[in-house]
C-alpha cells in the first residue's frame, strides 16, 4: 500500500466514522460508470471488510468485457442494460432523468441481493459543483449528502469519497494504473456541470495561495444565519 493509498483510505475512514456510512462485513452495491471515480472507489473499498457487488447501468449499449474483468478483481459484477432513457433523449432535464433512473435500477439491484446501501463514487469536487449548480440553476442551497436516507431509512445512498479532492484521485488513478473505459454519456460534454467545473478551475487559476474547492466545501460548516434574510 502506497502513502497516497493510505491517505485516501484514511479519508474514507474519517468519513465513515463521521457519518456511519458502512459497517464491517456489510453488503454494498456500488454503481460503476467505467470512469476513474467509481473504479478508484471500488479499489479503495476493497481494503475494508465488505461484501461488494459492482453494478454497471448501461443506457447506451456500451458494455465492455474488460470492465467486467477488472471489477471481478474486487467484487461481484452485474451489467444491467436498460432502454428507459430512449424516450427522454430530447428532454431538457435528461441529466436528472438519467440520474433518477440509474439510482432506481441500483436500488432494485440492492433489493434483489438483500443489500440496503448503494455506493456512489462522488468526491469533494462533485459536492462543491453540485452546491453551485443548485444555487445558480435551482435557486436553492443544497448539495450531495454523504449519507442519504431513502424510503424512510430502509435504504441509503452513501458516498465514501466525500472528503477526497479530485486532484488526489487523479494522481491515485495514475499511480495504480486504474483503467478507464469509454462508457460515458454521449451528452456529458454539453452539461451545466462541465461549465461549473471549468468556472471553478478558472477561479482557482486566478486565486493563487488558496484552495477554492476546500474553502467552498468548508463554508457549509460555517453558515451565519444572522447575515441571511
Amino acid at each position: 500500500m502506497t502513502k497516497l493509498e493510505t491517505t485516501l483510505i484514511n479519508y474514507i475512514t474519517e468519513a465513515n466514522e463521521k457519518w456511519d456510512l458502512f459497517r464491517k462485513g456489510e453488503k454494498l452495491v456500488i454503481g460503476i460508470s467505467g470512469g476513474k471515480d467509481s473504479l478508484a472507489c471500488l479499489r479503495l473499498l476493497s481494503f475494508f471488510d465488505l461484501e461488494i457487488t459492482a453494478v454497471n447501468i448501461d443506457f447506451f449499449n456500451k458494455h465492455d468485457d474488460k470492465l467486467e474483468a477488472y471489477c471481478h478483481n474486487y467484487a461481484d459484477y452485474k451489467h444491467i442494460r436498460s432502454d428507459t432513457l430512449e424516450d427522454k433523449l430530447d428532454n431538457k432535464n435528461l441529466c436528472f432523468s438519467c440520474s433518477r433512473q440509474r439510482k432506481r435500477l441500483l436500488l432494485e439491484t440492492a433489493e434483489s441481493i438483500k443489500a440496503t446501501k448503494v455506493v456512489l463514487g462522488h468526491h469533494k469536487n462533485d459536492v462543491v459543483e453540485t452546491l453551485l449548480l443548485n444555487q445558480i440553476y435551482s435557486r436553492e442551497i443544497s448539495t450531495m449528502s454523504p449519507k442519504q436516507a431513502l424510503f424512510k431509512g430502509l435504504y441509503h445512498i452513501i458516498r465514501p469519497m466525500y472528503l477526497i479532492p479530485e486532484p488526489m484521485l487523479l494522481t491515485y488513478v495514475r499511480e495504480q494504473n486504474i483503467p478507464t473505459f469509454n462508457l460515458r454519456c454521449d451528452f456529458e460534454q454539453n452539461t451545466k456541470r462541465k461549465y461549473i467545473k471549468e468556472l471553478l478551475q478558472t477561479i482557482q487559476d486566478n486565486s493563487p495561495g488558496i484552495d477554492v474547492i476546500d474553502n467552498i466545501f468548508s463554508s457549509m460548516d460555517h453558515i451565519k444565519p444572522e447575515f441571511l434574510p
